[in-house]
């Protein structure tokens, strides 16, 4: 790597912050999503952060991966949306292209706020 910026970013929301980054960073990186989509994507979260916690997906996850992580005993709380989506927290990230230096950025429906780079 060249060690120039790639992005910047939060996902702001106690203990779904070290898991929301985890899943942001999955998203740019591996699954090559622009920042907006990055951010809009369903989310998971142990809401009380502990190994035994009750894994909460946001709406938006394909039935069968539901069915697959129950199967292999996850004690889910699945399909969360409207107001219960404030448990995945509120992501904003700002991204360089590194061969344009074009700033792009992202900002999550979940909550109010702005992504804002120059």
């Amino acid at each position: 790597d060249t060690g120039e910026f790639y992005a910047t970013f939060s996902n702001m929301g106690g203990f779904m912050q070290p898991q929301g980054h985890l899943q942001l960073v999955v998203n740019l990186l591996a699954n090559g999503m622009d920042p907006q989509t990055a951010i809009d994507a369903p989310r998971f979260c142990i809401l009380d952060g502990s190994q035994d916690g009750v894994v909460y997906l946001e709406d938006g996850f394909h039935p069968t991966t539901i069915s697959k992580l129950q199967q292999m005993g996850h004690n889910m709380t699945p399909n969360v949306a409207g107001q219960g989506r404030e448990a995945f927290g509120r992501a904003q990230i700002i991204q360089k292209d590194r061969a344009s230096g074009v700033l792009c950025a992202g900002s999550d429906g979940r909550a109010d706020g702005c992504a804002l780079g120059y």
